[in-house]
């Protein structure tokens, strides 16, 4: 890594706010497990329908996945895979035997690379360090923390230079998604307030807002329904998905906003969404929990006018 930079960016507010409608797009729903799995967690996919993510054994072991098109899958105990290329590149998280975190990268021939993002972050602390996604031009985003727990997103350039993403009041930043080129260099989330740490999204202290990182300089925020919202990817034709959270009903609903329309991702009769992505043919992965409390994977295609 040749350099370290940190945007930290005045936070530029765009009130976004959406209609929930569905321009009569059709949305049919697969469910994917690993074989003998107690749970699957469907992370991403390329442009090739090929698809990562992570599974439980029945003991609950963790381990990472790559299902392949036909249906077949590659395991692999480098746990929670978390992004793919087109090139076949994978990302994500392992944990050494101290539990400590780190971030990796597996090439496509099987090559297993681990990485650690520089100072402010450090590798030494059991925080979910992460490489969440990577984009076709080999450019690395994820999250890190620092000695204090602080929560930082950052995004590793294909030029090898290191940047910290986050803005002018922000509690922690976690940026999940690098679009391949346009107004954007990164995308995630921020919490405003009390800073949060841990797995995913919590609502328990701060707020979390949807954010996306200007080249320019600026930020843009975007909160579905003026909820809780954490973005999670944005394909070429500038679809956008994430997840926000319902309060009255206590849930997080998977969402896709397309020509600024919001539209809920939800698998059928699913009580709970997670981490919903969309790849650049607009086919949508994601994680649900059913009604016993599994977790599930699911593939989402559209059909319609809209689609």
């Amino acid at each position: 890594m040749n350099a370290v930079r940190i945007l930290g960016i005045p936070v530029m507010t765009l009130g976004l706010c959406f209609a929930t409608q569905s321009f009569a797009q059709t949305f049919t729903y697969t469910q994917i497990d690993v074989p003998n799995s107690s749970q699957t967690f469907a992370s991403a996919s390329n442009s090739y329908g090929q698809i990562v993510g992570l599974y439980d054994d029945p003991d609950g072991t963790e381990h990472g996945f790559l299902r392949f098109t036909d249906g077949s899958y590659l395991k692999f105990d480098y746990t929670n895979a978390q992004g793919i290329s087109d090139q076949g590149v994978i990302v994500g998280r392992w944990t050494d035997s101290k539990g400590y975190n780190h971030a990796y990268l597996r090439s496509p021939s099987g090559v297993f690379s681990n990485f650690d993002p520089p100072a402010p972050c450090s590798p030494n602390n059991k925080d979910p360090t992460a490489a969440h996604r990577i984009n076709n031009h080999g450019e690395i985003v994820g999250r890190c923390f620092a000695p204090n727990h602080h929560e930082y997103g950052w995004i590793l350039h294909n030029d090898g230079t290191f940047q910290i993403v986050t803005g002018s009041g922000f509690a922690s930043s976690d940026a999940w998604f690098a679009p391949d080129g346009g107004q954007y260099i990164a995308g995630g989330d921020y919490t405003e307030g009390t800073h949060r740490s841990g797995e995913g999204i919590y609502w328990i202290a701060g707020f979390v807002h949807g954010v996306l990182w200007n080249r320019n300089g600026g930020v843009t925020i975007l909160d579905a329904h003026n909820s809780q919202t954490g973005l999670r990817s944005m394909n070429s034709s500038g679809d956008i998905t994430g997840i926000y959270h319902d309060d009255a009903l206590g849930r997080d609903h998977g969402f896709l906003v397309r020509n600024g329309v919001i539209i809920n991702i939800d698998f059928p009769g699913s009580s709970d969404s997670d981490n919903i992505f969309i790849n650049d043919l607009g086919v949508i992965v994601g994680g649900f929990v059913d009604a016993a409390g599994v977790e599930h994977g699911f593939i989402a295609t559209c059909s319609g006018n809209g689609c």
